[in-house]
């Protein structure tokens, strides 16, 4: 059975659920009333908590995050789901040390899921000298905010990004030799993949907050044991449409 890590920046998710019956008399704002708070582990710890909860007894599932907690405090309408505000902290992470002891892990690992929220954890060159230690077969993910470069396309397996990272990222010159490995994920409409889409079910969306990290662990998860991405992807949707209906970050 495949021995996965999870590397990258770690937040928790703080939802703060209330109400606003009025405004404030000092300013044209909302007063909120806070009745109560949920708190998970989000960014990377997220891809890890669901990668944890699909594996069975078999799999591993390593994380090596970041020792900055990132903190995103979401102000939340408890009827309707509005969100008022979000209050982020700590919005950095100190840069990763790729010691011996990590250099084992990543040499032990079937399966590498880089989530890289870029705050800092990982500069372009840890990301290539993490896949320069990867054992031969080993498969690497990586859903970065970046700025992709070749570098990093070259080195990886498949990159998960939504459709304006995409734009964003993917010149004519890139997409004539890394599209195979791009996984473009759209929101309600599915996961485009070899100019092919993958449509998911429509579902009232509640929350879309942490799906992204849903859908990377559970393609990674899903490819590790069957090795077809198509299959992955339409897993991944699933997967991911289950946690949209529910509210705040929500683990599989």
């Amino acid at each position: 059975m495949p021995t996965f890590l999870v590397i990258g920046d770690k937040c928790t998710d703080v939802f703060v659920y209330g109400e606003a019956t009025r405004l404030s008399p000092e300013a044209p704002v909302p007063v909120f009333k806070p009745s109560r708070s949920v708190k998970n582990g989000g960014m990377a710890i997220n891809v890890y908590n669901n990668l944890f909860a699909l594996s069975d007894k078999k799999d591993s599932v390593i994380g090596h995050f970041s020792s900055v907690d990132n903190i995103k405090c979401r102000y939340v309408d408890e009827k309707t789901n509005h969100y008022f505000i979000r209050i982020d902290e700590n919005d950095y992470s100190n840069r990763i040390n790729i010691e011996r002891h990590f250099i084992k892990l990543i040499q032990m690992s079937d399966c590498i899921i880089i989530s890289d929220y870029n705050k800092g954890f990982l500069e372009e060159s840890d990301i290539t000298s993490i896949c320069s230690y990867r054992k031969p077969g080993s498969v690497v993910f990586i859903d970065t905010k970046k700025k992709l470069s070749e570098t990093i396309l070259s080195t990886v397996d498949f990159v998960k990004l939504n459709q304006t990272e995409y734009d964003h990222n993917f010149p004519n010159h890139l997409k004539e030799k890394y599209l195979y490995k791009a996984i473009i994920t759209k929101g309600g409409e599915g996961a485009y993949y070899n100019d092919n889409l993958y449509e998911t079910d429509k579902m009232v969306t509640i929350d879309v907050s942490g799906a992204g990290d849903t859908f990377m662990a559970s393609l990674a998860w899903k490819y590790m044991k069957g090795n077809d991405i198509v299959t992955a992807i339409k897993y991944a949707n699933k997967k991911a449409l289950e946690v949209v209906t529910k509210r705040g970050v929500s683990v599989v």
